[in-house]
């Protein structure tokens, strides 16, 4: 399995085994409900050196934020020039 289940107070008792383990991910529970998602070192060292983080950025981005939406369907039936996110980001300091 890809991930691991871990309450908060487990993540605070053991971060550093938690960061150094073989499970890449492990999401974090508070009172039976997920509360955050820790990666492991590798896996975010990966996420980081492939550009995985900034392309879940930028969705999560777009999942929030109406004009955005909007821009990224104009964009993609052709009608606007795609831009980085990361230089849109930078722009307009997100």
């Amino acid at each position: 399995m890809l991930s691991e289940f871990i309450s908060i107070t487990n993540l605070q008792r053991h971060l550093k085994k938690v960061f150094y383990s073989n499970k890449p991910i492990h999401l974090v529970l508070s009172n039976n409900e997920v509360s955050g998602i820790v990666f492991s070192k590798e896996a975010a060292e990966k996420l980081l050196e492939s550009g995985a983080l900034d392309q879940l950025r930028e969705e999560l981005w777009e999942l929030d934020d109406k004009e955005t939406r909007d821009l990224v369907i104009r964009s993609r039936k052709g009608k606007t020039k795609s831009v980085p996110f990361r230089d849109f980001a930078k722009e307009y300091g997100i």
